[in-house]
């Protein structure tokens, strides 16, 4: 017998920060960026809309987020848990690689933060996976390869077990986005 636990944020997801607008009368409606320091970018102009459509937006803090990821790698640690990222990618195809990369450099926070320098000058992308992290290593010369892949290995004794997408081939949850989103994955899990 094993325990389970399914998390959910309780602020800054998209739920707490959805707001929605009923058009009075048929307009066009523009989405503009505005930045921390009071500057705008113009996202989309002419939007059509018509009498009575609703326009909706809503917006995920990388913060929270981060902060939530880090939260329930704690708790997995103390409570024994395996831990599994499963993401809804038929609607969001462009912010699920963003959680799933937040989800890897939280997981390697201590390998993201000492090879930082490393990474950004070989342009590691997290959002590609853990995967994607491996290659671009083999750009490296082998010692600092081989230093850098110990420090991953490292990381699974000091944080939560993984659930292994392959495990005769060491593929975790984290190697590649695609391998765990919710339509491909749940079915698995919950059998």
């Amino acid at each position: 017998m094993h325990n389970s636990h399914v998390a959910h944020m309780d602020k800054g997801d998209f739920f707490a920060s959805e707001l929605s607008w009923t058009a009075p009368s048929a307009t066009s409606v523009s989405i503009e960026f505005v930045g921390a320091d009071g500057s705008t970018k113009k996202m989309k102009e002419g939007i059509k809309l018509l009498e009575g459509e609703v326009i909706d937006s809503a917006f995920m803090s990388v913060k929270e987020l981060r902060a939530f990821y880090e939260r329930e790698l704690q708790d997995a640690s103390k409570d024994n848990l395996m831990v599994s990222l499963h993401l809804k990618a038929t609607m969001m195809k462009v912010s699920d690689p963003i959680f799933f990369g937040h989800c890897v450099t939280v997981y390697f926070k201590d390998v993201f933060e000492k090879h930082a320098e490393t990474f950004k000058a070989i342009k590691v992308n997290a959002n590609n996976g853990l995967q994607a992290v491996y290659d671009k290593l083999k750009e490296l010369p082998e010692v600092q390869r081989r230093v850098i892949e110990k420090d991953i290995d490292e990381v699974y004794a000091k944080r939560p077990w993984l659930a292994m997408v392959n495990s005769r081939k060491g593929i975790t949850n984290l190697h590649v986005p695609s391998d765990v989103i919710v339509d491909a994955s749940m079915p698995c899990v919950v059998r």
